[in-house]
């Protein structure tokens, strides 16, 4: 099968990861990234690889077979079928898109949205036009107010201004802080920025971090020593304890998490980490440092899904 076939499964939303499983396999299939007679992962390959339960994978292939998606060859594994004359599939693929749109447009229907509304709220969705200009002011420590205002400018296209906790506005914060339509934290500083947002008379809205982050080192640190460098080290003050308190006890491997000036760790960590999670600020003075064998890896999205479609929200409709 294509290896560039990617599945995305979301804890989050209300349909099963058998049903997002078997949906994912369709559109590959509508899509021509499986081809006719081309071999499917194995039940247990594609189990362990998404790490979902074996028989969730067996129930979606016995589903495909009995649908005539699949072969089942005992032995050999599961195979795409190969159809008789006519493209089967290119039908099959315009009746999922003809389904689709009278789906949508059923479902606007019902809404109560005029056809020209959801044409015009749907273009502006795609194309990203017409939206309405945000100006927020992300409160938080100094290097998480920058990555998040960074981020949110690249991603949205919005004006996003960091403004330091800890520290007095200056005259270009305090700007910030009264033209701003929202103000954004994190869950760790709701509670003093809350009280900020309601003395200016705005409203705060919470920034929660990916999850993909903190699983891909849960994962990492399985099997390898691995370090996390930052330019403050209060950016990831609450990161300390959910890694030391319930990652790190399950395995023998090193961790550190450093501010990068403090130099006796960070030497360590050059010596000794097999990958080193970089903060974007940290990036380029980590990359001189480090030797070039050395595996060093950053982000630029560090926020949710969930905080970015709510902000997408704010401005198709206000």
């Amino acid at each position: 099968m294509d290896k560039s076939i990617r599945f995305n499964l979301d804890k989050q939303v209300d349909l099963s990861f058998y049903d997002q499983i078997k949906g994912q396999l369709l559109s590959a299939i509508y899509c021509g990234k499986i081809k006719e007679g081309e071999r499917l992962p194995s039940i247990r390959e594609l189990a362990e690889d998404l790490e979902v339960n074996y028989k969730t994978i067996r129930k979606i292939y016995v589903r495909l077979s009995e649908e005539n998606y699949i072969e089942i060859v005992k032995g050999s594994g599961a195979f795409l079928h190969k159809r008789k004359g006519g493209n089967d599939y290119e039908e099959m693929r315009k009746s999922a898109i003809f389904k689709l749109l009278k789906e949508v447009s059923g479902r606007a229907q019902n809404l109560g949205l005029q056809p020209e509304r959801f044409l015009r709220l749907f273009e502006s969705y795609v194309a990203r036009t017409n939206l309405r200009k945000l100006s927020l002011a992300i409160v938080d420590h100094p290097e998480e107010a920058l990555i998040f205002a960074r981020e949110l400018a690249m991603r949205l296209g919005v004006d996003a201004s960091p403004v330091p906790l800890e520290q007095e506005p200056g005259p270009s914060e305090a700007q910030a802080l009264e033209r701003s339509d929202y103000l954004l934290t994190t869950s760790w500083h709701m509670e003093e920025v809350s009280q900020l947002a309601q003395g200016l008379g705005k409203t705060v809205m919470e920034i929660k971090p990916s999850h993909e982050i903190y699983t891909e080192i849960m994962n990492e640190i399985q099997t390898r020593n691995i370090a996390i460098v930052v330019q403050d080290e209060r950016t990831l003050h609450a990161s300390w304890e959910v890694f030391m308190n319930i990652f790190h006890p399950a395995t023998d491997n090193k961790f550190w998490i450093a501010p990068i000036d403090r130099e006796d760790l960070v030497s360590k960590i050059l010596d000794e980490a097999d990958l080193i999670f970089v903060s974007p600020l940290c990036w380029d003075e980590m990359r001189r440092r480090a030797p070039a064998s050395k595996q060093l890896k950053t982000y630029e999205n560090v926020i949710s899904q969930e905080t970015i479609d709510a902000l997408r929200q704010l401005q198709l409709l206000g």
